[in-house]
């Protein structure tokens, strides 16, 4: 499967049933590896999102929130078991166009494997 990378730390590897966003966080929760899998429908949801001004998507079970505008996002990775971990990073310029651009192409390979 395929690797998508958006920052230094932070990149999308393609699965099955629609991807995984890995997040390396360095802060003082260092060592901590966030992996939320996104199915297909969801990268469809947060694709749709991204479209408008202002975007507020949620994933269903909370480990990922997407908010912002034309210009920036934040990414809030949240652990959803155990201890409470949480860490946000914020997207704009050429990493927010990654961004973006990751989750169009990995939401309409669905489509493009139907056909």
């Amino acid at each position: 499967m395929n690797s998508i990378t958006i920052a230094p730390r932070l990149w999308f590897d393609e699965t099955l049933l629609g991807a995984t966003l890995n997040y390396q966080c360095s802060d003082e929760t260092s060592g901590v590896l966030f992996r939320v899998g996104l199915s297909f429908q969801s990268l469809l949801d947060c694709d749709k999102c991204l479209t408008r001004p202002a975007c507020l998507w949620t994933i269903r079970d909370g480990s990922l929130s997407v908010y912002g505008d034309y210009e920036e996002l934040t990414l809030t990775f949240c652990s959803v078991q155990g201890k409470l971990i949480q860490a946000g990073l914020s997207l704009y310029g050429e990493e927010l166009k990654a961004f973006k651009y990751a989750i169009n192409a990995l939401a309409v390979r669905r489509q493009v494997a139907r056909n």
